[in-house]
């Protein structure tokens, strides 16, 4: 039985942490903006087994096209803190600030599971 007040192992907000972080790790630091969101569900729906990461994030699909506003917010919230930014004109592009550094000290916040998915969800990008 799932407890429905229970806190997400997983909020959206770290979730992207620890995705950009990843992306880092992985020497990605520019990212089309428009295929995160899609990236992300692919893999949710892909890999079963870490469904219980992606709880706290909702999508809404279309025929040819897959939204979050949990992503967005989480981006928007990391481009407050300065983590990331985007680059004009159109802002089609996201931009991760972190150093390699700063990536290890966010992915060692996380469970070792979870840090070897999220290196894996970075290699679609």
């Amino acid at each position: 039985m799932e407890l429905v007040c229970a806190r997400p192992s997983v909020s959206s907000y770290d979730f992207m942490r620890y995705l950009c972080a990843s992306l880092v790790k992985q020497s990605k630091v520019i990212i089309d903006l428009d295929s995160i969101i899609p990236h992300i569900y692919k893999f949710k729906q892909n890999n079963a087994p870490f469904k219980f990461m992606f709880e706290d994030i909702e999508f809404r699909t279309s025929i040819d096209h897959v939204v979050s506003n949990d992503i967005s917010e989480g981006i928007n919230a990391l481009q407050t803190f300065g983590i990331v930014g985007k680059l004009n004109p159109k802002y089609e592009k996201l931009v991760i600030y972190l150093t390699e550094d700063e990536a290890d000290s966010i992915l060692g916040e996380c469970t070792a599971d979870i840090s070897a998915v999220m290196l894996e969800l970075a290699a679609f990008f």
